[in-house]
């Protein structure tokens, strides 16, 4: 009888005690929502000024300087003109921990903006000897107020922080080298994080949803031109010289063939030609034929692999035609890979500041590039997608002169990366 007595004492303790935790818990992310709610219009007005003077990859001073003004003003450590025009946020918390890290991209696109916003962007620069639009399509203005926003509501509870954050402020994300540049640039040369995370918007969820990846969320980014050469002779009289185009085209048909046929399917691969020019005239075999691929794939290995394929394919369909080429095989932006446990340790925070694991959406493998994967190449990481398609529309696209971004993502947004941020912190100080 004492038994079952001191049994149901203990077990009452601890759902008494479960239930001071998920009390304390709750106030905790009410507290923070309180936080993001007063702040809140204050960063759309941000956003939108960012919106409206986007800037290009490593030009981004004016954006630069609006983030090194914010965190300084929040009283962060600042760091600035880190590969350019990087910037780095340091908030130390009142209690021992470890260092975590986020990080928000700058940079806009060479589109030109055909949205009705008040706020849209009328910008140009010259690029490449043109005058371009410069537009934030990608939502890297709403990636930024993100980084601005976690910081200020992390430095109002940095008595209660336990650990370090470090806010990064990337340049030249579409330039697919921002990242490499600021580790190249010794960003984390003497502060160095142990878990990394980072958002972007999802242009095929609304506002409210989550999508993550439990591993790979983001494909390696390769690609090569090839330039297949001939003397050039007359359409009528094809047998006098080498048809380049006649070469390149098998090549193009021959390259799905490979994908299909000896790459192993569960293996993610897209070779993709997106360019073949050559010749002016329809009845003048040209001189040359120029052909430019993306190549994607996700792993080392896989990337080695399809570099040798393509090689050896065009080496042998150039060589049986008889055809000069050359070719330029490039290496870009490595795979993103989540790291799969701290997907899992993550996740329950997410549900509960969403309100339910049906927010929190598991996403595929996808074929895009984003250089957060540098980071998360040294630095167990996890990017996020965040929905921002508004409510009365169906679809909105990134790097499209059209894309449009809820602004109701903001504030989800900002309390879901502080609770995870302030929930790995503490869980990580009671480990210790």
């Amino acid at each position: 009888m004492r038994l079952k007595q001191s049994f149901l004492f203990y077990a009452l303790s601890a759902s008494l005690l479960l239930a001071d935790v998920r009390t304390a818990e709750k106030s905790f992310y009410r507290r923070v929502g309180a936080i993001v709610e007063r702040i809140t219009p204050a960063l759309i007005e941000i956003r939108r000024d960012i919106h409206a003077h986007p800037e290009l990859a490593f030009q981004e001073k004016r954006t630069a300087g609006i983030v090194a003004d914010y965190f300084q003003k929040l009283g962060l450590e600042v760091r600035t003109g880190i590969a350019g025009t990087g910037v780095l946020g340091i908030l130390r918390g009142g209690k021992k921990g470890p260092v975590v890290g986020m990080r928000g991209d700058m940079d806009a696109l060479p589109i030109t903006e055909e949205t009705d916003l008040p706020f849209r962007s009328k910008e140009k620069a010259m690029l490449n000897g043109r005058e371009v639009g410069i537009m934030h399509a990608c939502g890297h203005d709403i990636h930024t107020t993100l980084l601005l926003g976690v910081a200020h509501v992390l430095s109002e509870l940095r008595s209660e922080l336990s650990g370090t954050v470090l806010f990064v402020a990337q340049p030249a994300e579409e330039f697919g080298d921002g990242a490499a540049e600021m580790l190249k640039a010794g960003v984390f040369r003497d502060i160095r994080p142990e878990a990394m995370f980072a958002f972007h918007v999802e242009d095929t969820a609304k506002a409210g949803v989550i999508k993550y990846a439990a591993e790979y969320a983001g494909a390696n980014v390769d690609g090569f031109t090839l330039v297949i050469e001939s003397a050039g002779c007359h359409g009528s009289a094809p047998h006098e010289c080498i048809d380049p185009i006649v070469v390149g085209a098998q090549i193009v048909t021959a390259l799905q063939v490979m994908v299909t046929r000896e790459i192993n399917v569960h293996n993610d691969t897209v070779i993709t030609v997106g360019s073949f020019h050559a010749g002016a005239a329809a009845n003048v075999i040209p001189e040359r034929a120029e052909l430019k691929a993306t190549i994607r794939s996700h792993g080392g290995d896989q990337r080695r692999l399809i570099k040798e394929k393509v090689e050896r394919l065009v080496e042998h369909v150039c060589q049986a035609a008889g055809a000069p080429y050359k070719l330029n095989y490039t290496i870009g932006t490595p795979a993103l890979r989540n790291d799969p446990r701290l997907v899992q340790r993550i996740l329950p925070t997410i549900e509960r500041v969403l309100g339910g694991n049906q927010y929190v959406q598991l996403e595929p493998p996808i074929m895009g590039g984003e250089d957060f994967s540098y980071f998360a190449r040294e630095i167990p990481s996890v990017m996020l997608w965040l929905g921002v398609v508004p409510e009365n529309v169906e679809k909105t696209s990134v790097h499209s002169p059209t894309f449009i971004a809820d602004e109701k993502s903001i504030p989800i947004g900002i309390k879901v990366m502080s609770a995870v941020i302030l929930d790995y912190l503490e869980a990580e100080r009671q480990k210790r």
